[in-house]
């Protein structure tokens, strides 16, 4: 073979090589499921939403509704209890800020029978319903498994059989856990506490501080406020839990708008261990409105402490100036 046509023999290789590597890639970019931009609530409803419910695999549900001021967490346990606190208005609203954003989403299939194996099944999906006060549903979008190769998950609309897929971060979201819902501080009804009072079993104990103004509050007392208010709480339990356990102390405290808080802690011994629970009552303030006194009302749920943070609240009153 000359070497000339070697050269046009390797030219008919290369072109050959080309060749075949762009059917490739154009059956490839064919196959490839093509985005579009959409978001999973209109936004323009945002400001509307008024409640929503997480229904889970595991057959679990919350709701989260919006009352005055704040977000109740409403949870049922398996044996029909049901409690009742302040949720993490944080947390909800980073879930409507995410359900509003305008994302990539990619049409995977309009097939009912792929439905179990995306993990969109009965058994198998999470159920978010965002609504206004049940007078209107905005939108109820059902969550399938996750890519953790892509980042992405699938999910459809109540009112559509496409099945699409799209970034994964809605997985903090996907659970009726009310632990994870609920506010974690110990009194979130309080902001600007002006007074406070450790009530014990034993004795008597008073630290307050009543103030015309906000920067009048002396360094102690501010400083001891702030302490109040970063404490938190653990698990959260039905009133039943502390049908058998007796008050340890009550703990008063009152903000510059006059709503007061008060607070019975109580002591169970549960094997070798002691374990510490609080309820609250939240009595309104004058400027309040029917809204949040309903709230307040409507506040059922025992909360679990540790002896540590228990502990931490006594020394806020026993501790010398």
């Amino acid at each position: 073979m000359t070497r000339q046509n070697k050269l046009l023999f390797k030219i008919l290789l290369a072109s050959i090589l080309i060749f075949a590597l762009s059917l490739a890639f154009s059956k490839k970019e064919r196959s490839a499921h093509k985005s579009i931009e959409s978001a999973i609530l209109n936004p323009c409803y945002k400001n509307e939403v008024n409640l929503i419910e997480i229904e889970t695999r595991e057959g679990s549900s919350i709701t989260l509704k919006r009352q005055g001021d704040f977000w109740l967490l409403t949870n049922t346990f398996e044996n029909g209890n049901e409690i009742c606190t302040i949720a993490d208005s944080k947390i909800i609203s980073s879930l409507l800020e995410n359900a509003c954003k305008i994302r990539k989403i990619y049409r995977i299939s309009d097939k009912e029978s792929d439905y179990n194996s995306l993990g969109l099944g009965k058994n198998t999906e999470t159920c978010i319903t965002i609504s206004q006060n049940n007078i209107k549903m905005y939108t109820k979008v059902h969550f399938g498994h996750s890519d953790s190769f892509t980042n992405r998950i699938y999910f459809r609309s109540e009112a559509s059989n496409i099945v699409y897929e799209t970034q994964n971060d809605f997985h903090q979201y996907l659970t009726s856990e009310p632990n994870y819902w609920s506010e974690g501080t110990i009194t979130p009804e309080i902001t600007n506490p002006v007074q406070f009072s450790l009530k014990t079993n034993e004795d008597f104990i008073q630290k307050s501080s009543k103030t015309k103004a906000l920067d009048e509050k002396s360094p102690e007392f501010t400083s001891k406020s702030n302490t109040l208010l970063s404490l938190r709480h653990g698990q959260i339990w039905p009133e039943s839990t502390i049908y058998s356990a007796n008050i340890i102390s009550t703990l008063s405290i009152q903000d510059g708008s006059g709503r007061l808080a008060e607070v019975k802690f109580f002591k169970m011994q549960i094997g070798d261990n002691e374990s510490y629970f609080y309820k609250k009552s939240i009595q309104a303030s004058p400027v309040d409105s029917q809204e949040n006194i309903f709230a307040f009302y409507s506040e059922n749920a025992v909360y679990e402490i540790s002896a540590w943070t228990y502990e931490r609240i006594k020394s806020i009153f026993t501790q010398k100036n």
